[in-house]
């Protein structure tokens, strides 16, 4: 049975990364709050699946082996009204995927059985907990940013702990933010 339970984890988890590797536009600062009726990208946005992931976001308390352990947040808004951020090591270049995060509103959280909102965190409540920051952004587009944050809610899909080592190893997990 727990192999079965891994099993379907690490299906998740890579779904997740297929999903927020291969959907989506750029987001902009100014961006509207998530709903369900998300408009459409233009094409000139975006070409490549891959692009788009430019909002930054640096947090605490993303790792289980290491509280303060910075999680670097890439994001970009996806169809469906969702968020994904792609969860890094660090932000150098040479950086390491550990994680995605995926961002929906309130309204879809409610959609979502018990059991499945348990593994969601709620932003309005984490957020101040985490110490996030938003280093590419001013104040006053930071500021922005977290009030269209405050009513969405989030799962953390972890590849890896990254506190815990330098390799991949352990069983991929959610990670909820209390």
């Amino acid at each position: 049975m727990r192999k079965i339970v891994e099993q379907k984890t690490i299906i998740w988890v890579i779904g997740g990364l297929i999903v927020g590797g291969v959907i989506g536009y750029m987001i902009k600062p100014a961006a509207a709050p998530l709903s369900q009726k998300t408009a459409s990208p233009a094409p000139t946005e975006v070409t490549k699946a891959s692009e788009g992931f430019s909002l930054h976001i640096d947090a605490e308390k993303h790792f289980p082996g290491d509280d303060k352990k910075i999680a670097h947040h890439f994001c970009k808004q996806v169809k469906g009204g969702m968020f994904e951020c792609q969860l890094y090591d660090s932000d150098e270049k040479d950086s390491i995927l550990v994680g995605v995060e995926t961002v929906v509103s309130t309204d879809i959280w409610k959609g979502f059985d018990g059991a499945e909102q348990a593994m969601w965190h709620y932003h309005k409540e984490e957020i101040p907990k985490i110490n996030a920051k938003l280093p590419d952004l001013s104040e006053e587009e930071a500021a922005k940013v977290v009030e269209t944050l405050n009513e969405t809610y989030g799962k953390v899909y972890l590849l890896w702990d990254p506190s815990k080592g330098d390799l991949p190893v352990g069983s991929p997990s959610v990670t909820i933010i209390q």
